[in-house]
């Protein structure tokens, strides 16, 4: 995947220009030393159990990538929330549950997002009361049972949930 970067640099306006960096070919500013990093995205998505823990919650996803798998609900990072936020938010816009962040999973790499790699924080979570309705970014959403999961599920959720709950 072609990284997209910027041209000019961000803190003096002068052009950009590849240049050897820390073993890497990386975009330098010749004015001001400016060095321009391909970082990956921060994500955050939820291993979400319902009060009994016998089901988790799962979307459809409606996007690439893995358009049409079922998925934990998840998300970009904002610039200006922490990861357990970051997760609260992405399963209430997705699903509409409220939920609380029990503990931290696992923090997996996803590199074939052609928007962008992200690091992806997973967080088991719990989810508060109501009926989840699917938002406009997913086409479902749905509780499974631990024992029947999804055979179409993306990202390796699946083996990460067998994994972490010892399900199989």
């Amino acid at each position: 995947m072609p990284h997209q970067h910027a041209t000019h640099c961000p803190l003096c306006g002068f052009r950009l220009e590849g240049t050897q960096w820390e073993g890497r070919q990386r975009p330098r500013c010749q004015a001001c030393g400016f060095v321009y990093f391909f970082n990956p995205a921060s994500a955050a998505a939820g291993l979400v159990l319902d009060a009994s823990g016998g089901r988790v919650l799962l979307v459809r996803r409606r996007i690439e990538p893995h358009k049409g798998c079922w998925a934990f609900p998840a998300g970009y990072q904002e610039i200006d929330e922490e990861p357990p936020a970051a997760v609260r938010r992405e399963v209430r816009e997705e699903t509409g549950l409220e939920v609380e962040v029990q503990s931290l999973v696992d923090v997996v790499w996803v590199g074939d997002d052609p928007r962008k790699p992200a690091n992806v924080i997973i967080y088991l979570c719990r989810a508060g009361e109501g009926e989840p309705q699917a938002a406009s970014d997913v086409s479902e959403v749905a509780w499974f049972p631990l024992s029947d999961l999804p055979l179409d599920m993306g990202f390796g959720n699946r083996e990460l949930i067998q994994r972490v709950l010892g399900q199989e």
